[in-house]
């Protein structure tokens, strides 16, 4: 039976109302009234309707809307959330599945979303691999300030993925880095709490990185990007593939997505069968087998944005 839309909408005002956002809201899913900053005074919205591929959230700090794009020839489904947070407030930081026990204890992303409350994830850099295999380079890792690995390749060096970093600041700030670019002590001097290490970077300084993108990740598979336009604007970006209705593609699909949304900063994540996207609780896509409730492979955490006590609990259907 295909899902039916569903709404909740959360706000102090509708009592003031009469419950008229309310009924807007059921009716076409649009956001409620918004401030001058384009955020709720209070409280939270959220919308989502899977038959036609939308999803919505509002509250006092976030703003993400998604939208399943899909093409017919050649045959790609991919997801498209915009992301944006308010001035001072937290923005995309990666959330452990278990933090005292980061490398080993993982779970899969859309249950590390409901167990933290996390409202957008996609996936991670796959790091806890890496870190297990003996004598591998796994990258400059770096959790929540910890660091987990400074062990990584030169740049150009053979081998995918080439191991470019994501580093992540608490003010929301993202930068891209080659691989041998800095060290982890260098990373932690400047305040980056978290660097993933995968690759390759996207773009830089609004620029495609077109050797990188024809050099690593050109099979088609499922893909999965981050680009910010500046700091509190964000696209999370997720291709399904090697499925019938969506054949995926390299990572330069994603690439030149991120650009036309004019995103400076664009970064590569794991894909595969880690690849994934998951919004309030749900896994919106559709994994290698065409099964819906298949789950992305469990990772030790996921890149995420936002909180709500909204989420489904662990042992509910999703």
């Amino acid at each position: 039976m295909m899902k039916m839309k569903r709404w909740f909408c959360i706000l102090a005002s509708l009592v003031l109302a009469g419950c008229s956002m309310a009924a807007v809201a059921e009716e076409t899913g649009d956001f409620p009234a918004l401030n001058d900053a384009g955020f709720l005074d209070s409280g939270e919205f959220v919308f989502e309707d899977e038959e036609n591929g939308i999803w919505r959230y509002a509250s006092d700090t976030l703003w993400i809307e998604i939208h399943r794009q899909v093409q017919a020839k050649p045959k790609r489904v991919w997801y498209e959330a915009e992301v944006r947070c308010a001035e001072g407030s937290t923005g995309p930081r990666m959330i452990a599945n278990d933090p005292e026990h980061w490398k080993t204890a993982t779970e899969y992303p859309y249950k590390i979303a409901r167990k933290t409350g996390t409202v957008l994830g996609i996936s991670n850099d796959y790091a806890q691999l890496r870190l297990q295999q003996k004598n591998r380079r796994s990258g400059i890792i770096i959790r929540d300030g910890q660091v987990y690995s400074d062990r990584t390749r030169k740049k150009g060096e053979k081998g995918f993925p080439n191991l470019d970093c994501l580093a992540i600041w608490p003010d929301g700030d993202m930068k891209v880095f080659y691989s041998d670019e800095k060290t982890a002590e260098e990373y932690l001097e400047e305040g980056a709490v978290d660097v993933l290490a995968f690759g390759p970077i996207l773009i830089r300084d609004g620029e495609l990185n077109e050797e990188g993108i024809a050099k690593y990740g050109t099979s088609h598979a499922q893909r999965t990007a981050v680009g910010m336009v500046e700091k509190g604007h964000y696209w999370f970006m997720m291709l399904e593939g090697r499925i019938k209705r969506s054949t995926g593609d390299g990572i330069g699909f994603l690439a030149e997505k991120l650009m036309e949304k004019q995103c400076a900063v664009g970064f590569n994540l794991d894909g595969g069968d880690t690849s994934c996207i998951v919004f309030m609780g749900h896994q919106l896509c559709t994994m290698q087998n065409g099964k819906k409730h298949l789950s992305s492979r469990r990772t030790s955490d996921i890149l995420g944005v936002g909180t709500s006590e909204l989420l489904p609990a662990l042992s509910d259907p999703w």
